[in-house]
C-alpha cells in the first residue's frame, strides 16, 4: 500500500526513512552513548538494530522491546479530512511505520521483529476514545508507556541539532483531532496533545523483537526476491510517492524510459559539504566523496548497487547565481540536487523540517547553495557548516528494450 497523495501534499516535514528515515544520526555536536551487542543489552542501553540505534526499554530472556534513540522522521499523525478519524487504528503514521518504514528491515531482520496486540486507552482527562485494537509491527507509545520511561529516555528527541523537539505519542488528546505528545518542557508527556495533521511532529517508533530461535543479524543481507520485489514496486509507483530502497525511503521524483529519480524522504546525516572552509565546487568537496563512498558502499546491497544508474552531472550558468565557479562534470552514483532540479519538486516534498544541501555554488566560492523551509537559500552558507544531506539516486527499474 501507497501513501496517501494527500500526505505528501501536506506534509512540510515528511518522510524521512529515512529515517528516514531510517538511520538516525545524532548531531555533530553530540556525543552518543557506546552501543551494546542486543544480546548482551539491559534496560536504559543503546543498540543497534536495522543500522538504527535504538534505547532497550524492556528486557526478558527471549527478546526486548526497543525505542528509537532518535527520530526518524517528521510526519502529521494523519491526513487532515473531512471525514478523518484521528486514532491510531485509523492514522496515516501508523500506516507509514507498518509498510514503508517496516521494509526498511531486511528479511532477516523482520523476522526478529514480533507483531504486537496494541490496545490504546481513552484520554483520562477528557475520556476521547482511544481507537480500536490493533495488531502492529511497528508502533508509537502511548501515554502510560511513556510516563513509564526514564527521563532520559524521553527527552532524546532530538531532531539533527534541533534541541527542541516534540514527538508523538499514539493516545488521543483533548479531543478527537488532537493527539498526545511529549513535549520539550521537562520533556512532559502533554496528553491534551496537538493537532493530528500538525507537519512538524517527530516521529520515534517502537518495536519489540524476539530472539528465540534467531540469529541476530549484524550485516544487511537481501535475498534476490526481496531486491526484486524493491524494483517492481518502484516499478508501479508514480511521481510524488514513497518508495522503500536500500535503508531508507524515498520520494519519486522522476520516471523515463525504465529509470526512476529517487530523492531520499529525510536526511540521512547531518554534514559539512566540505571538511574544511575553502574554495570548493561539487566536483572537490568532501560530502561529494562520502555519499560516493562509505553511503553508498553501506546503505544498498550489491544487487541494488546494481540497479542504481551512474548519472552524469552537469551544472547549467543559471546554476551559479552570483557568478561563481561550479566545477567540472561529474559521474556519480548518489549525488545531491541542483537548485532547478529541486525546484521542479513540490513545496512538500522539499520540506522536511531541517536545511539541506544543495550541490550548486553560494555568493562565494567557499558557500553552498541550501533549502531553507521549501526554497533555496541563494547567499549559500559556509561549506563546512553541518547541514542536513538528502541522497538522489536513480534506479533502472526495467531492462532496456531495443528500438524497433
Amino acid at each position: 500500500m501507497k501513501l496517501p497523495k494527500m500526505l505528501l501534499a501536506v506534509s512540510a516535514a515528511a518522510i524521512g526513512l529515512a529515517v528516514v528515515l531510517s538511520g538516525c544520526f545524532a548531531a555533530t555536536h553530540e556525543s552518543p552513548k557506546e552501543a551494546v551487542a542486543l544480546t548482551d543489552a539491559s534496560v536504559g542501553d543503546v543498540v543497534v538494530f536495522g543500522d538504527i540505534r535504538w534505547y532497550v526499554t524492556a528486557k526478558t530472556e527471549t527478546g526486548c522491546t526497543l525505542l528509537t534513540e532518535k527520530p526518524v522522521i517528521k510526519l502529521p499523525f494523519n491526513v487532515p479530512t473531512y471525514q478523518c478519524i484521528d486514532t491510531w487504528d485509523q492514522s496515516a503514521v501508523r500506516a507509514w511505520l507498518n509498510e514503508q518504514f517496516y521494509h526498511t528491515f531486511t528479511e532477516e531482520e523482520r523476522t526478529l521483529i514480533q507483531k504486537t496486540h496494541i490496545t490504546t486507552p481513552a484520554n483520562a482527562e477528557h475520556g476521547t476514545p482511544g481507537g480500536e485494537d490493533t495488531d502492529d509491527d511497528i508502533f508509537l507509545l502511548s501515554v502510560e508507556e511513556a510516563n513509564a520511561l526514564d527521563s532520559q529516555v524521553r527527552r532524546a528527541g532530538d531532531w539533527y541539532g534541533q534541541e527542541n523537539q516534540w514527538w508523538w505519542l499514539r493516545s488521543p488528546g483533548a479531543s478527537e483531532s488532537y493527539i498526545a505528545y511529549v513535549g520539550t518542557k521537562k520533556n512532559i508527556v502533554d496528553p491534551s496533545g496537538d493537532v493530528a495533521g500538525n507537519t512538524y511532529g517527530a516521529v520515534r517508533p517502537a518495536l519489540n523483537l524476539s530472539f528465540a530461535g534467531h540469529t541476530v543479524p549484524t550485516e544487511m543481507h537481501k535475498t534476490a526476491a526481496e531486491e526484486e520485489k524493491e524494483l517492481a514496486v518502484i516499478a508501479d509507483s508514480q511521481i510524488e510517492d514513497v518508495v522503500t530502497f536500500g535503508r531508507y525511503t524515498w520520494y519519486v521524483t522522476d520516471k523515463t524510459d525504465g529509470i526512476c529519480t529517487l530523492l531520499c524522504a529525510g536526511p540521512v546525516a547531518e554534514m559539512p559539504y566540505n571538511d574544511e572552509k575553502t574554495d570548493v565546487t561539487w566536483e572537490t568537496c568532501s560530502l561529494r566523496r562520502w555519499l560516493n563512498g562509505d553511503f553508498y558502499d553501506s546503505k544498498f546491497t550489491d544487487g541494488e548497487k546494481a540497479a542504481i544508474l551512474t548519472t552524469h552531472n552537469t551544472f547549467t550558468e543559471e546554476e551559479s547565481h552570483y557568478g561563481m565557479d561550479c566545477g567540472n562534470e561529474t559521474d556519480d552514483k548518489v549525488y545531491l540536487f541542483t537548485d532547478s532540479e529541486a525546484k521542479i519538486v513540490s513545496d512538500g516534498i522539499r520540506g522536511c523540517g531541517i536545511e539541506w544541501w544543495l550541490r550548486s555554488p553560494g555568493k562565494e566560492q567557499d558557500k553552498a547553495v541550501y533549502i531553507l523551509g521549501t526554497a533555496a537559500n541563494y547567499m549559500g552558507n559556509d561549506v563546512d557548516y553541518p547541514m542536513g544531506v538528502r541522497p538522489v539516486i536513480r534506479v533502472r527499474y526495467a531492462e532496456q528494450t531495443a528500438e524497433p
